[in-house]
């Protein structure tokens, strides 16, 4: 069998998982959309007022970004039980190529990351989100969010083969994700953080890919945030990509 064959199969039966799965549903999904709601509720008109822009053409591509980073959480507990619950084990008495449970695990989630911000777009348009640069900008607005979750993708694989258990492999992630959340331009521009901290926030991969969402949907640059996402991207993979296909062959 070919890896690539060998790899959709996994991937099914990941995906399968996650849509049987009340609780990763809930994670996945749930979570991020009541802190749309909630975030837009509270801070729709403080901050909205304070730019030209609506809040929510701000806060639903940030949304987005969380939901896919924080359902790696989910990617991080369903690959540690594979490996400590003994399916890990029992692949490698398959005639299998080694890369399969990582390439099934990437693939089934990147299906899991389409639904995701499908779901969120969904709800972000019932509350005034709107595409305003066309059909191509919206299906560049999905890859680059698809190019982001690799990102976290990669470190939730990392995290999971390393962690003692599924709790630990959880805590590792949640924190992290939600920083990087409070310390984006995700929520607020840029501006309204002090003058000393905006080169971090500007160098965040959430605002980086924030600003390519922003500027796909309602306008505004898109060529230099894509290209700093995709830094970050190829960052992520060559350090973690092989750190990950090292700790999975032990």
């Amino acid at each position: 069998m070919s890896v690539g064959y060998e790899a959709s199969v996994l991937a099914g039966r990941n995906l399968r998982r996650f849509l049987r799965s009340p609780r990763l549903l809930g994670d996945a999904i749930t979570f991020p959309l009541i802190l749309l709601v909630l975030l837009l509720v509270m801070f729709g008109e403080v901050v909205g007022g304070a730019t030209d822009e609506p809040y929510i053409a701000r806060l639903a591509p940030g949304i987005v970004l969380f939901s896919v980073a924080y359902s790696c959480v989910g990617t991080a507990v369903g690959f540690h039980a594979d490996v400590h619950g003994g399916f890990q084990g029992r692949l490698r008495t398959m005639p299998i190529a080694r890369m399969s449970p990582l390439l099934g695990r990437i693939a089934g989630d990147v299906v899991k990351f389409v639904l995701v911000t499908v779901v969120t777009v969904a709800v972000g348009y019932l509350l005034g989100f709107r595409f305003e640069q066309g059909v191509a900008a919206a299906v560049g607005f999905l890859l680059v969010v698809l190019l982001f979750a690799l990102i976290f993708l990669w470190l939730a694989l990392v995290v999971a083969l390393t962690a003692r258990s599924a709790e630990a492999a959880a805590s590792a992630l949640n924190a992290p994700v939600t920083l990087l959340l409070l310390v984006s331009t995700c929520l607020v521009p840029l501006s309204a953080f002090p003058g000393w901290a905006q080169p971090v926030i500007r160098a965040n991969p959430l605002s980086c890919a924030h600003a390519a969402l922003v500027g796909l949907s309602s306008g505004g640059p898109v060529l230099v945030p894509v290209l700093q996402t995709l830094a970050w991207v190829l960052g992520a993979t060559l350090l973690l990509g092989p750190l990950a296909l090292r700790l999975s062959r032990r």
